[in-house]
C-alpha cells in the first residue's frame, strides 16, 4: 500500500544560529539544522526546500532536496525578527512549485511566511507545523532591555497544526510569561492540545581527523560561547584547577580557552584525546546535543544538574553536579574513567513517531467534496501533461494563479497520483494500478487540449524555472 505522505512538498524555513567571521553558515555545528536534516532523513519520500543562508557549503547533492538561498541575519536576536519579505516572495514561483506543509523553526516568523504567500494567492491549504529551539522567556533573554517575544511565538502556535517541543519542559517556560497581569490569557489546553516532542540523537560523528594538541589534561567545553550555555559559571569553576586545559570549540571564545576552528573530524578527534567534556547550562535549556557527542565515544561528560538536562541523559547519570567542589571532584576523577560507558535512549524514535503521526493524521482527514476542475485535471495527466503550468494552462488558461489549485492537489495525491519528488517543480503521473480508475473517471470530460507553448529548460540542481 502506497504510503499516503509519498509525494508530499515540504518547505523548511530554518532556525541559523552558528555563523564563521566571514559569514558561511556552519551548518554541521548548527544543532538547529541537524533537526532540519533529521526530517529530511524521516521522510526521504518527499521533496524538500529548504531556505538556507545565502552562504553557506551545504552539499546539493539530493534529487529530492532543493536548497535556495535567503539572506538570515547573522545575528542570532535580530534574527527572531528579521523578515525580507520583498526578498522572500521572490524565492518561490508557484507556477511550477507546491507545498503542502511549512516546518518552521522560527515560530516568530509564520505570520510573515504566510502573508507571504498569501500576497501570492497562495497557502490557504497548506499545514505548518512550529519546531522550537528557543522559547522566550526572562532566563532566556540576554539582556532585561531586549522586547520579548513570547507574543510572537504564541500567535505561531495558534496559526499552526501542531507546535513540537524539545520536551514538556521547554513549553513551561513559554507558559510561564503569562503568570501575570497583560492583554492576553493563555490557554493552556489548547497549547496542549497542539503539543508534540522532538527529543533528538546527536548524529554519529564523522571519521577521526587527527591534528597537533600541544596540551595535557585537557577537558572539551563543546558549546556556544554564550551566558544561557553557563560560562561564567565554567570560568568560577575552573578557577583552581592550573593542570587543566579548557579547549572550546566555539571561536569567539576568548584566546585562553584555546578556542579553534575545527572541522567535524577534528572535533571527534579532540574528543576522543580528552579527558572527557563538561556541560554548564545551568538555568533556561530546552535540550543539548554536544553532552550526547562525548556519551557516544563512551567519553565521560561532566553535567550540572538541571531538568533539562536530565531529560537527555536520563536521572540515574552517574556525573551530574551541582557545586564548584563538587565539579572539582569529578574532574579529578576523570584520569581513572578510561572505561567509563553510558548509553542514551534512542530520542529520534520518539521523533520520528510524533512527526509521521501528526502528518498522517492531518493528510487521514475525510475529503468533503471532490474539489472544482479536478477531473478536467486528471484528464490531463491521463494525457502526458505532467507538469503543474502546463496543466493549468489547458484548464484555465486565463489564470495565472489560483488558490484552487492546492486544494486540486491533495485530491489527487489523495488518490493515488505521483508527484515526482526528484524533480523540484511539481511533476505528476498515473501510475498502473489506478490507470484504468482514472480512465473511467474522466470518460466524460470534454476538455479540448491544446500543444503546449511552455518552452521547458533542462532541470539542474541549480533549480532555474521553466
Amino acid at each position: 500500500m502506497k504510503n499516503p505522505l509519498t509525494g508530499l512538498r515540504i518547505l523548511h524555513y530554518v532556525s541559523p544560529v552558528r555563523f564563521d567571521t566571514s559569514g558561511v553558515f556552519q551548518h554541521e555545528f548548527d544543532s538547529n539544522y541537524k533537526v532540519v536534516e533529521k526530517t529530511i532523513s524521516f521522510l526521504p519520500f518527499c521533496h524538500h526546500y529548504v531556505v538556507v543562508p545565502s552562504k553557506h557549503k551545504i552539499p546539493d547533492n539530493r534529487d529530492n532536496v532543493t536548497l535556495i538561498s535567503y539572506p538570515y541575519s547573522r545575528d542570532l536576536l535580530a534574527n527572531r525578527s528579521y523578515f525580507d519579505g520583498v526578498t522572500f516572495r521572490k524565492l518561490f514561483d508557484f507556477r511550477y512549485m507546491d507545498f503542502d506543509f511549512v516546518f518552521c523553526h522560527q515560530p516568530e516568523m509564520l505570520y510573515n511566511i504566510l502573508v507571504s504567500f498569501n500576497d501570492k494567492r497562495y497557502g490557504q491549504n497548506m499545514n505548518r507545523f512550529l519546531f522550537f529551539h528557543w522559547v522566550d522567556c526572562s532566563q532566556s533573554r540576554a539582556s532585561s532591555a531586549i522586547p520579548p517575544a513570547y507574543m510572537r511565538q504564541l500567535e505561531g502556535i495558534n496559526l499552526c497544526d501542531n507546535v513540537f517541543f524539545h520536551t514538556d519542559i521547554a513549553s513551561e517556560w513559554l507558559t510561564k510569561n503569562f503568570k501575570k497581569s497583560q492583554s492576553t490569557t493563555i490557554n493552556h489546553q489548547f497549547i496542549k492540545d497542539k503539543t508534540k516532542t522532538f527529543p533528538i540523537s546527536a548524529d554519529k560523528l564523522k571519521d577521526s581527523e587527527p591534528f597537533e594538541i600541544n596540551y595535557d589534561n585537557v577537558l572539551v567545553f563543546n558549546h556556544r560561547w554564550v551566558k544561557s550555555t553557563g560560562v561564567n559559571r565554567m570560568m568560577e569553576y575552573m578557577d583552581g584547577l592550573d593542570d587543566y586545559q579548557v579547549w572550546c570549540t566555539d571561536f569567539n571564545a576568548p584566546k585562553e580557552y584555546i578556542a579553534s576552528k575545527l572541522n567535524s573530524g577534528q572535533y571527534r578527534y579532540l574528543l576522543e584525546n580528552s579527558l572527557g567534556s563538561m556541560c554548564f547550562v545551568d538555568t533556561y535549556a530546552t535540550w543539548n546535543l554536544s553532552i550526547q557527542d562525548g556519551l557516544s565515544l563512551d567519553k565521560p561528560v561532566l553535567v550540572y544538574d538541571q531538568p533539562a538536562m536530565r531529560k537527555v541523559v536520563g536521572d540515574n547519570y552517574p556525573l551530574f553536579f551541582k557545586t564548584k567542589d563538587e565539579f572539582q571532584t569529578q574532574v579529578k576523577k576523570l584520569k581513572s574513567m578510561e572505561n567509563f560507558v553510558w548509553k542514551v535512549e534512542n530520542h529520534d524514535r520518539k521523533f520520528y513517531d510524533d512527526l509521521l503521526y501528526s502528518m498522517m493524521t492531518i493528510m487521514a482527514k475525510e475529503r468533503t467534496h471532490i474539489p472544482k476542475d479536478a477531473m478536467n485535471w486528471l484528464y490531463c495527466i491521463l494525457n502526458g501533461i505532467n507538469y503543474k503550468h502546463e496543466i493549468a494552462k489547458q484548464v484555465q488558461p486565463n489564470i495565472q494563479l489560483n488558490s484552487v489549485w492546492q486544494y486540486i492537489r491533495r485530491y489527487l495525491l489523495e488518490i493515488g497520483v505521483n508527484d515526482n519528488i526528484n524533480s523540484p517543480y511539481v511533476n505528476y503521473s498515473i501510475p498502473d494500478d489506478i490507470r484504468d480508475t482514472v480512465t473511467d473517471m474522466v470518460k466524460d470530460v470534454e476538455l479540448e487540449l491544446t500543444p503546449t507553448t511552455i518552452k521547458r529548460k533542462i532541470i539542474t540542481k541549480k533549480h532555474n524555472w521553466f
